[in-house]
């Protein structure tokens, strides 16, 4: 369950750049005052050693979209998963469930109550501070400290405090922890941040139309969630002075950009300014996915979401609009037109079809095993965020995650899902020999997650390749397959990573079977769902140009060439254009 938390959010991202606007979870308002005199504050993620038995045991609850848990008391755990499910019913309204990132991994989500807070790891961080000399701030991303942080003092005049709730993720799965106060819960005051549902949107392959994905950046803070509607009060057009404008008279709106270079991220066709014409685009985007929505029922929004459904995986044309929309270019432009003056005057009211009910939540005592994966999984997430800001404390971290997952391993759990945290914990603390026996023995036992399966496929593949005498040396038939074999295992799970494909690629690159066009068709599959990946689409295209396939090499060749970033791109695909075979041209 992806965000049920309170106070204020201090996201993070293991396994990318960091990058703001990805960040965030649900939250409660944070406390007037509190977030901007903190600003030197070391920050970091909770924290948790088992002291003892003591307390409350740990609560546990599947569902298939997350799971929970949580050493919070029953009411307070099912008041903050009916929230959860309620706004995410209530986001599927704007951005259905089948345009989000699809996760084979269930989200999880750890639940702590603030009265449990162990003493034990105040103790450990005060000690870790005391014993680091340069622990650097926080990078100036917008971390906001809000909130009831937990501090231990240390030597220097910058304070510790534990980030009240996170949300950390990897390449294949997210994880939330939150600390609760139990019967402080307000439900009216949560909400999806803006951050998450730009992850739910920005994560998605294959990839969602850019103007779909500005505008809904756009709306989504204009929206109120009350109970069990969506409200969308009146839209500004451009700028607050032209809004006015159009109100008072409708001629007044300057003229939409061309429906057809609007929907292709043109911006340039009003011969106005880059910046206006940027604004204008921006504003059509957030007009559109109105015209949308609006009216009862929203008849439109069906047709909507299957046109941009298709756009991400065929190519725009006029007449996919029409199937989908009713109308051709000049009819949609003149739709969204004609309906500017009622945005900026009326606001819409969004409702599901059906009042949303909470499925029953059947909440247990957690197992040993299901504690350590779990809350192992979320510590291992905590390595990288602090590996980022404050190397020096990483290595306590590590620690800590390893605790938790051998606990549950040294009793003899041998749930495929563990050994995959346990090995993928091995992969980020850099330990790939201890890492590949974990993920060797849970390929054993069952299904792993994808990015499991790709580290076992990457540990395989450079031992392969160490053993081999030289450069010149190709894998066997035998060893090939065992590269590929989780590759694809990995391929048939959500969401589809490239470091996948890139490794398929390499993997056939460097074996000494001759493949089929059949086989390079998951290339093909991959440059599809990932077309602006330089290096990816560059291994498609030497792959099928080596294999004397020049039909695709060609046509990748000719995308790398469009989207690459630098000189060092462009000379690659050069060179891989000079190895076409000249075409003798028509006598």
């Amino acid at each position: 369950m992806s965000d049920v938390v309170n106070l204020n959010a201090s996201p993070a991202m293991p396994c990318r750049p960091f990058r703001p606007f990805w960040f965030a979870l649900l939250l409660l308002p944070v406390p007037a005052g509190r977030a901007a005199d903190e600003a030197a504050i070391v920050a970091l993620p909770p924290f948790m050693v088992e002291e003892s038995a003591k307390g409350p045991p740990w609560r546990y609850a599947p569902s298939p979209d997350f799971e929970i848990l949580s050493r919070c008391n029953d009411t307070t755990t099912r008041r903050l998963t009916e929230a959860y499910y309620r706004l995410h019913r209530l986001l599927a309204l704007v951005l259905p469930a089948h345009l989000q990132v699809q996760q084979t991994v269930p989200k999880t989500v750890i639940f702590y109550d603030e009265e449990l807070r162990p003493a034990a790891s105040q103790e450990i961080i005060a000690q870790m501070m005391r014993s680091s000399r340069a622990i650097q701030p926080a990078p100036a991303d917008g971390l906001n400290f809000g909130g009831r942080g937990f501090r231990t003092a240390a030597p220097s005049s910058r304070p510790v405090t534990f980030l009240p709730n996170m949300r950390l993720w990897d390449k294949d799965a997210m994880a939330i922890f939150a600390i609760m106060r139990n019967g402080e819960l307000n439900d009216e005051n949560m909400f999806l941040t803006l951050d998450y549902v730009g992850y739910l949107m920005k994560s998605r392959t294959p990839a969602l139309p850019v103007w779909y994905v500005v505008g809904l950046t756009g709306l989504y803070p204009q929206m109120k969630f009350r109970g069990g509607t969506i409200e969308l009060g009146p839209a500004e057009w451009v700028s607050d002075a032209e809004t006015r404008l159009l109100k008072a008279d409708p001629k007044t709106a300057r003229p939409l950009l061309p429906m057809a270079a609007f929907l292709r991220g043109d911006s340039a066709a009003n011969n106005q300014t880059h910046e206006e014409n940027l604004h204008v685009w921006a504003a059509q985007a957030e007009l559109f996915i109105r015209w949308a929505l609006a009216g009862r029922a929203s008849p439109r929004s069906e047709g909507f979401f299957k046109f941009i459904e298709r756009l991400s995986n065929e190519s725009l044309s006029e007449k996919l609009t029409q199937e989908c929309l009713g109308f051709d270019y000049a009819g949609l432009a003149a739709q969204l037109t004609a309906f500017l003056p009622t945005a900026v005057t009326k606001e819409i009211t969004l409702r599901p079809a059906t009042p949303i009910k909470l499925p029953p939540l059947a909440l247990r005592d957690a197992s040993g095993g299901e504690i350590a994966r779990i809350k192992g999984d979320w510590e291992r997430l905590e390595i990288n965020y602090v590996r980022q800001r404050y190397p020096e404390l990483a290595p306590k971290y590590v620690e800590q995650a390893r605790r938790t997952l051998l606990r549950a391993y040294d009793r003899n759990e041998r749930d495929p899902r563990l050994l995959a945290i346990l090995g993928l914990c091995e992969v980020d603390a850099g330990n790939d020999a201890g890492a590949r026996d974990y993920l060797e023995a849970g390929a054993q036992l069952g299904t792993m997650r994808p990015r499991a399966l790709f580290e076992l496929a990457r540990l395989r593949f450079a031992a392969f390749r160490l053993a081999a005498a030289g450069a010149a040396e190709k894998l066997n038939t035998e060893q090939l397959a065992q590269v590929l074999t989780p590759l694809f295992a990995a391929r048939q799970q959500s969401p589809s990573l490239p470091e996948v494909y890139e490794l398929i690629a390499d993997a056939w690159s460097h074996g000494e079977a001759t493949p089929t066009r059949g086989h390079l068709a998951v290339l093909a599959e991959a440059v599809s769902l990932f077309p602006r990946r330089s290096s990816l689409v560059h291994r498609a295209a030497a792959l099928f140009l080596a294999h004397g396939y020049t039909e695709e090499a060609t046509a990748f060749i000719a995308l790398g060439q469009r989207i690459a970033a630098d000189d060092g791109d462009r000379a690659r695909f050069a060179e891989l254009q000079s190895r076409l075979p000249v075409v003798p041209a028509d006598k």
